[in-house]
């Protein structure tokens, strides 16, 4: 190995040995040996600070090797991207160590910001996970910094998100809660989950528990309502029959109240109708005894007119007059009104058949005897007249009659027609075959009214 003199050495070797020379007193000789000890001496120490110096430089090169894995095991972890650029590769050793301790300054700096920022996201995420009972985000292992943060930020969102929505469906149930409630004049316990968001006190009502409970007591609620909608509709039609009954009886009809008017589905119309209800059949128990009075005479004769029989008709105690009999008589007046225009057409068509079946009978027995022909004005033309006349008018008139039984029996299944609880059907069909035993006159004796309602029915 060569080493390379340069002039400024020269220079100093020239002082040197003139120092040696003059001032010490050294020879030629003497100063080439202390020359070569002091040159080879020189080597040596200059050997090692090479060596040493070689070591130093390697094992800052393994430092700053080891430093730039940190710096990228710390990139990876958090997900920065690298921003070492090529330029890098041309620097010198100290010039790298200086930019590699650099970049670990400004990734310090950048990832502490970070990672407050994910100490703000977990705490908005706890919060809204207690206020909307939801589980905090599952922890993946290995992942980088800013993928937790960018999947925390978009898991808030939805929390987020979550919330506004259950802000609008609270708002909207304190809505329909607060009309419900005084509908049904509903008193709340206090306190509760419901008069905290009757007080506007949304946050408390925003869990899983708490919707809940608010749409249970919804659901209660509105079924309430719906009951009480009915009632109010029952109440009405009371009313409505009140007023018919009473306009009837009495020559000034009541008045219509503003409850029975509008029918507004409130607890406050419920109790106006009810004590109207309760007043109008104070009214009509005023006048009672000679209401059922008309009402049972106005029975019995539709009982006689529509020939109903004890098992049809529904017995009404008199001897204890009370708001429920009155309303026994109209309910027994409206039911039989309604059977007589039903059952009018097929008792006209049943009696029409009879007579015809009576006087076809008497013809019959005239027309067989012997001692017609020595009857003044008999004559066997208006004979054979009268047999044609019943040979299309009795199955005419039958064939009336079983219509209309088919069509009531359309209406009125597994029931027969009776009359005076005589099934008619089968006098008729009897007839028809010739087998009926029938007597061709009706008897309808007079009914015996007790105090209890039971009128006789006609006998064959």
């Amino acid at each position: 190995m060569t080493t390379e003199i340069l002039p400024i050495d020269s220079l100093m070797i020239d002082r040197w040995t003139n120092q040696w020379i003059k001032q010490l007193g050294f020879n030629n000789e003497q100063l080439l040996k202390r020359n070569t000890k002091v040159e080879q001496f020189s080597r040596l120490v200059l050997d090692r600070i090479k060596v040493k110096k070689s070591i130093d430089i390697a094992k800052r090169e393994q430092l700053l090797l080891e430093t730039l894995r940190e710096y990228e095991n710390r990139l990876s972890r958090t997900g920065f991207e690298s921003d070492i650029c090529e330029e890098f590769e041309n620097m010198k050793l100290k010039q790298k160590e200086l930019f590699i301790e650099k970049k670990h300054q400004e990734l310090d700096l950048k990832e502490e910001k970070y990672i407050k920022e994910l100490d703000q996201l977990s705490q908005n995420e706890r919060s809204l996970c207690q206020i909307l009972t939801a589980t905090i985000m599952d922890i993946i292992a290995d992942e980088t910094l800013i993928k937790r943060i960018e999947r925390l930020r978009g898991y808030l969102d939805e929390l987020d998100k979550l919330k506004t929505e259950r802000l609008t469906t609270i708002k909207s149930y304190r809505i329909r809660l607060n009309n419900l409630i005084d509908r049904l004049n509903f008193k709340l316990d206090n306190p509760s989950t419901i008069s905290q968001l009757l007080d506007e006190n949304y946050e408390s009502c925003l869990t899983t528990d708490a919707l809940g409970r608010i749409e249970s007591l919804l659901i209660e609620l509105e079924c309430k309502s719906a009951e009480q909608d009915n009632y109010v509709n029952v109440l009405v039609g009371k009313l409505e029959k009140l007023y018919a009954k009473l306009a009837r009886d009495d020559a000034t009809p009541p008045k219509r109240s503003a409850a029975y008017i509008l029918r507004h589905n409130t607890a406050e119309t419920v109790k106006q109708l009810e004590n109207e209800i309760g007043q109008l059949q104070a009214q009509r128990m005023a006048t009672s005894q000679a209401y059922c009075q008309n009402m049972r005479k106005k029975i019995e004769d539709l009982y006689e007119q529509c020939q109903i029989g004890s098992s049809e008709r529904h017995p009404i105690d008199f001897d204890n007059i009370t708001p429920e009999t009155l309303d026994e008589c109209d309910r027994e007046y409206d039911r039989l009104d309604s059977m007589y225009h039903v059952r009018k057409p097929i008792i006209d068509a049943f009696e029409q058949w009879k007579v015809l079946v009576q006087q076809h009978g008497e013809f019959k027995k005239k027309s067989t005897s012997a001692a017609r022909f020595h009857e003044r004005g008999y004559s066997a033309v208006k004979e054979l007249a009268e047999r044609k006349r019943f040979a299309v008018a009795l199955p005419k008139a039958e064939r009336a009659c079983l219509n209309l039984l088919e069509q009531w029996g359309k209406e009125h299944e597994n029931e027969q027609f009776l009359i005076n609880d005589i099934p008619i059907r089968p006098i008729i069909e009897q007839q028809h075959t010739g087998t009926s035993n029938m007597t061709t006159t009706v008897s309808n004796p007079p009914s015996a009214v007790s105090k209890t309602v039971n009128l006789e029915y006609f006998q064959w």
